[in-house]
């Protein structure tokens, strides 16, 4: 795992630069049918992407997205309207059951379907239209890492490009450029930060059994992955939430007792982080904040990615994240390679 989570920046330049061809005719596809709705299919940590895909979609392209329920296909057999419809399937290893034949019915019925996966020869890509493949090469780890990074980097590409027409695209999309670089600094930064004042951070995390991963608006997305990966590696029973949704009850379990990670990003999103932390430390938290600029100079905060527009800091925050996992999952005589009960492949219907 932590030899994967370093190559994710090579990974990343690797996935924009060689794929820039693949996403430039996926987005022309896409654009010649203009979808009026998005739905994305997607199980564990591609699911985290999806949400991802979500927030990057409605607010760039400003078209509906929705997160497919595979049951209404595998064991409702319920059929669907797809007229209008996009469907992406995001699966690293592409062998989901259930994630294909939601791409089967949305293809026969008519819809463009298009796949994301780091298996071009899978049976996921052979039920889609179209693929993007991520490009990350094999990831052993069982807990991903660089497939992760490399799906968002992907959605990111792809909805730059369709953007592109519409009022000059996205703000941010210049930026992706420089990501590779970027996310180089941030793994350097947060490394030494993990070995040096976050260890303390590392050490609470694996005192404790539960723990609260929380955020806003496009690092939802990192919320909920860094919770799945603290599950995953260090069988921490770690939930990830919106800080909107943290506030409609799930605050109430907040306390010293209960570590709290926040990923913090600048601009009205972070405002956003600081009103519901501001009702957690009322109840004894005292949480560890990664972020931007914005979070210089506050007691247990990490700064990385100060110069990243908002929309991709997810790529650089999650990160840390990973770092954090990994090193929390050791720290508990863990082996994050080697979860008990998992397999790096995960079929379900």
């Amino acid at each position: 795992m932590a030899r994967e989570i370093a190559e994710i920046p090579t990974v990343v330049e690797r996935t924009l630069r060689d794929g820039a061809g693949d996403l430039d005719e996926v987005a022309a596809a896409i654009a010649r049918r203009a979808p009026r709705f998005v739905l994305v299919a997607a199980r564990g940590t591609s699911d985290h992407a999806a949400v991802y895909a979500r927030y990057l979609v409605e607010t760039a392209l400003g078209i509906p997205v929705g997160l497919a329920a595979a049951s209404v296909t595998t064991i409702y057999h319920a059929p669907l309207r797809w007229d209008g419809v996009l469907l992406i399937a995001i699966s690293q290893s592409g062998a989901g059951p259930d994630v294909a034949a939601v791409v089967e019915a949305a293809r026969a019925a008519g819809a463009p379907t298009l796949a994301i996966t780091n298996e071009p020869a899978s049976a996921l890509a052979a039920a889609a239209e179209m693929v993007l493949p991520l490009r990350a090469g094999e990831e052993r780890a069982v807990a991903a890492s660089k497939t992760y990074v490399a799906s968002l980097a992907v959605v990111a590409g792809l909805v730059a490009r369709l953007a592109a027409p519409l009022g000059g695209g996205a703000p941010w999309a210049s930026a992706l450029a420089g990501l590779p670089e970027e996310l180089a600094h941030t793994l350097e930064i947060a490394g030494a930060w993990v070995r040096g004042p976050g260890a303390a951070c590392v050490a609470e995390l694996a005192g404790a059994d539960e723990a609260l991963v929380v955020s806003r608006g496009h690092n939802f997305a990192t919320a909920l992955e860094v919770a799945l990966k603290l599950k995953e590696t260090g069988r921490i029973f770690a939930d990830g939430y919106s800080t909107a949704d943290l506030l409609h009850g799930p605050v109430a379990v907040a306390g010293p007792e209960l570590p709290t990670l926040a990923f913090r990003p600048d601009g009205p999103a972070g405002v956003a982080v600081d009103e519901a932390l501001a009702v957690a430390r009322r109840s004894g938290t005292h949480p560890w904040t990664i972020g931007g600029s914005e979070v210089a100079g506050r007691l247990h905060a990490l700064v990385v990615a100060a110069g990243l527009p908002e929309p991709l800091t997810p790529l650089a925050f999650v990160l840390p994240g990973f770092l954090l996992a990994e090193a929390t999952a050791r720290a508990r005589g863990r082996d994050p390679d080697a979860p008990p009960g998992l397999a790096k492949v995960t079929r379900t219907r």
